[in-house]
């Protein structure tokens, strides 16, 4: 069982998913270079025969380019999960902990489990939306700021 703060775990998937936003993004643009450091290099024989001579094949990248313009649109992820509120030392506050997995002792626990939707869309500029239990929450916005260490 792995045990996180809620605001933590939405911050860190957020950030995967521009990571991989980016990682796209510069994929794409080192595609479009003409160098020669951007291309297929092979070496191709001339002929079918066994010791054929072998000549020098260069293609560049951008004929690989996906004209489409790939990108991701949608990350989501459902798990199931207990919420818990925890006060950390030296906090006022409690934190909101979320539990992800199953306990050992599943008959000791007072809190039942809950089935948790988390997606980002590019559109929404990668904020969550967060469902549990079919409902959705609505988040504060200052909570999407950090991971509220």
């Amino acid at each position: 069982m792995a045990s996180c703060g809620f605001d933590t775990l939405l911050y860190g998937l957020r950030e995967a998913v521009c990571a991989a936003a980016e990682s796209l993004e510069a994929r794409r643009q080192a595609l479009r270079h003409d160098d020669e450091t951007h291309a297929l290099h092979a070496w191709v024989p001339v002929s079918p025969e066994a010791d054929a001579a072998l000549e020098p094949v260069v293609i560049p990248l951008r004929m690989f380019r996906d004209k489409r313009r790939p990108h991701i649109a949608v990350m989501s992820i459902e798990f199931e999960g207990r919420f818990l509120l925890r006060q950390e030392r030296g906090s006022s506050k409690p934190r909101l902990v979320i539990e992800i997995g199953k306990r050992r002792f599943r008959w000791l626990s007072r809190t039942g489990m809950h089935h948790v939707r988390i997606a980002y869309r590019s559109a929404d500029a990668w904020q969550p939306c967060v469902e549990v239990d079919g409902r959705f929450v609505d988040l504060p916005s200052v909570a999407m700021a950090g991971n509220g260490s």
